[in-house]
């Protein structure tokens, strides 16, 4: 009975593979289908991997991580039967992150295979490119600032401009093996602390990086560095049909290479919109640089005043002293200006900010600091705006410097949005 199942299935389906199977099986046959079940028992039946069985392995997944959905535990799985057929050697820790799920949810689990413990689950976020609550583009490419799926080993753990860190080498050619190149690592980030979460609703954005709340980064990075493995799942159609590590029964390179990468729908929009927010053009060319502030409040007040979330994707990356500040547009400044329900008594509310560069363990990194042009005596509505016909410019007067001019920008700022 058995033999003549698998020679049908053999010649009915192109691919026959426990991945496969369970992917057919997700989309279109009912999960108490006995025929289908009776195949993935079959092939659940592989030898030990690392003294482990799959079923044991399962177990431990099921048991120890009631949320981690099973659609994931069948990708993890393959992809540990694959690893073994290749010989690709890994210690037996195993970190998992489902970007299925939202950032303002725990979605990273780590397990130690050898003591059948699962030692952490936390949150983790996902690269700015990628989406905001939700995780749902991504890119192998540099420079995309986009998380990338796929099966990763560890490498080594170092201190760079981020802390403590950890270089991960991406194994799934055409989904994240430019990990490396790109400097996607695993490092800190005060946005992912579960307060930060709590209070704005989700998860801070990377650059493309697996940041981790401050207080887990070390030691969860002292536990997966050197050689353990790391599965970035997504329910991507092309990841699940073309990596080697969810088709190690039927992989060929036609077949391989007969598929798109990443599909078309899943890559980050080619154009990004921003808000245009406001600067001083103290260098009076009419475009913004390194040098000149943006202009900010604190979060709290952006929510005192205007009653509604403070937008993080004009939040600054890096907190003053522990506070959160957001980058004004000129529509929420007018309307602060010209607030009757609440009006501002001063400008004191109203702080300028830029980048200050410093030099640590070797490597350049950023912080923010606010710059003192002393206290606002006025704001006024620039008449002649010729050079910006269709926007506002403003003029600010200072007690102890000459008045500035307030400009609009939608530029790229590296330092600015979460």
């Amino acid at each position: 009975m058995r033999k003549s199942l698998l020679l049908l299935l053999a010649v009915t389906f192109p691919c026959f593979s426990l991945t496969s199977l369970q992917f057919l099986k997700e989309r279109t046959t009912p999960a108490e289908e006995p025929v289908l079940s009776e195949v993935i028992s079959i092939i659940n039946n592989q030898p030990p991997i690392n003294g482990h069985t799959l079923q044991s392995i399962h177990a431990l997944l099921r048991q120890q991580s009631p949320h981690l959905s099973e659609a994931v535990i069948n990708k993890v799985l393959t992809t540990l039967k694959c690893l073994d057929t290749y010989h690709i050697e890994h210690n037996p820790v195993l970190t998992i992150i489902d970007y299925s799920l939202p950032s303002s949810e725990k979605r990273l689990w780590v397990f130690d295979l050898s003591t059948n413990q699962l030692l952490f689950h936390t949150y983790v976020s996902h690269g700015i490119r990628s989406g905001t609550l939700l995780t749902q583009y991504f890119s192998n490419q540099y420079d995309s600032k986009a998380s990338s799926i796929g099966v990763y080993k560890t490498e080594q753990a170092y201190y760079g401009r981020e802390g403590l860190s950890l270089r991960l080498a991406g194994l799934d050619q055409g989904f994240n093996d430019n990990a490396i190149g790109r400097y996607l690592v695993m490092h800190s980030g005060w946005y992912v602390d579960e307060n930060f979460i709590k209070k704005y609703g989700r998860a801070g954005r990377s650059w493309g990086c697996p940041a981790l709340p401050m207080q887990l980064a070390k030691p969860i990075i002292d536990t997966i560095k050197d050689n353990s493995l790391m599965v970035i799942y997504y329910p991507s159609d092309n990841w699940f049909l073309k990596s080697k590590f969810l088709n190690c029964d039927n992989f060929s390179p036609v077949r391989r290479s007969a598929i798109q990468t990443v599909e078309e729908n899943l890559l980050p929009p080619k154009h990004e919109t921003r808000d245009g927010i406001l600067f001083l053009d103290l260098n009076k060319n009419n475009q913004r640089e390194e040098n000149e502030p943006i202009v900010v409040i604190t979060a709290d007040n952006y929510l005192r005043f205007f009653h509604r979330p403070p937008p993080l994707d004009r939040m600054l990356r890096r907190q003053i002293d522990k506070i959160e500040y957001i980058a004004l547009s000129q529509d929420e400044f007018i309307t602060l200006l010209g607030n009757t329900q609440e009006p501002l008594s001063d400008f004191s509310h109203f702080y300028f900010v830029i980048p200050e560069v410093k030099r640590l363990r070797g490597y350049y990194i950023t912080e923010m600091k606010l710059m003192n042009l002393g206290k606002i005596k006025a704001i006024s509505k620039r008449d002649d705006n010729g050079e910006n016909p269709g926007t506002d410019d403003y003029l600010i007067s200072f007690d102890s410097r000459p008045t500035a001019t307030l400009k609009t920008t939608a530029h790229f700022i590296r330092w600015l949005g979460l």
